[in-house]
């Protein structure tokens, strides 16, 4: 299994995760984009522009999860030269 596919489903398996969890943490990114761009105008707007401001912040919420655990990846995996180093 790819490093980029691991990421991508551990970013929607969080995102999955901020929809039943109590805690506000798991969808913090979709929280700022929605108090920042979004902050009182997103009950004003009709229904089907809401649905899709929504899948939005879920794409969004499962990105972002999914850059940050390939970044965490890429700085945790051993150097392959480290490994093999030249003679």
């Amino acid at each position: 299994m790819s490093r980029g596919f691991a990421s991508s489903l551990g970013g929607l398996a969080i995102t999955a995760f901020s929809w039943i969890s109590p805690w506000a943490w798991p969808a913090w990114p979709a929280l700022a984009l929605m108090r920042y761009v979004f902050e009182s105008t997103f009950a004003d707007r009709p229904y089907a522009m809401r649905s899709a401001i929504v899948v939005l912040l879920i794409v969004i919420n499962a990105a972002v999860w999914a850059l940050l655990i390939y970044a965490i990846s890429v700085l945790l995996r051993p150097s392959a030269r480290a490994k093999y180093p030249k003679d």
